[in-house]
């Protein structure tokens, strides 16, 4: 996949502010549509049991089809980009301890019949 000087420039600002707590965003000058779709795609992002999972294709099309927004294939490499970048992120802050896999963080709500329905019908 080749990669735009566009797409580095909106992947490194993205990793800046993964890595900054509590920082404005700063897109590059012209990539503030595809920091918009990043963004809007990352809150339907789903989890599993080790982490975020990738965005996919098929959300992308459906994104750009629901929202009609032209979204074209040069756009939605930079967006696979920016989700290999969030991703490998969330990788490296799970890895943290000495080489050794941490474990997820424990909830604090308490296990109930309600939640284990929800989670598991």
């Amino acid at each position: 996949m080749k990669t735009s000087i566009l797409s580095k420039l909106v992947c490194s600002e993205l990793e800046r502010q993964l890595s900054t707590r509590n920082c404005v965003a700063r897109p590059p000058a012209g990539s503030e549509l595809l920091w918009r779709w990043f963004t809007e795609l990352n809150l339907g992002r789903t989890f599993g049991v080790a982490g975020p999972n990738p965005l996919q294709y098929a959300e992308i099309e459906a994104y750009a089809r629901i929202s009609r927004w032209p979204i074209e294939a040069h756009h939605v490499s930079i967006i696979m980009a920016m989700d290999s970048t969030y991703l490998e992120f969330h990788a490296r802050r799970q890895n943290t301890a000495d080489g050794v896999k941490s474990l997820p963080p424990i909830s604090t709500v308490p296990l109930s019949a309600g939640m284990l329905d929800a989670m598991f019908g």
